[in-house]
């Protein structure tokens, strides 16, 4: 019977440490993330060598905006707004 509640404490603990929140998502909403960004890369590739930069800069602010890719996604206004930004910043080297 210990073995069981051990297993459903350890289940619930590692459930709850795969939750994205605003500004800490989940290693699962990230790599989704970066998935989705890798189909449009050949769009990105005009900013030539600070693609990279505008990635980082897009990744950490639906990141911080947002409780998980599932919203991100759901929010194409905001999406683009970010996008915007980013570009700015990558452009004028903010």
């Amino acid at each position: 019977m210990k073995k069981y509640y051990l297993y459903i404490t350890v289940s619930f603990f590692v459930i709850s440490c795969n939750k994205s929140e605003k500004g800490s998502w989940s290693d699962e909403d990230k790599t989704h993330a970066k998935e989705d960004l890798q189909k449009v890369g050949a769009a990105l590739d005009v900013l030539g060598d600070r693609k990279g930069v505008f990635i980082d800069c897009y990744l950490e602010k639906i990141e911080d905006n947002y409780s998980s890719y599932d919203d991100a996604k759901k929010d194409k206004e905001g999406c683009d707004e970010q996008v915007a930004n980013c570009m700015q910043q990558v452009i004028l080297g903010e």
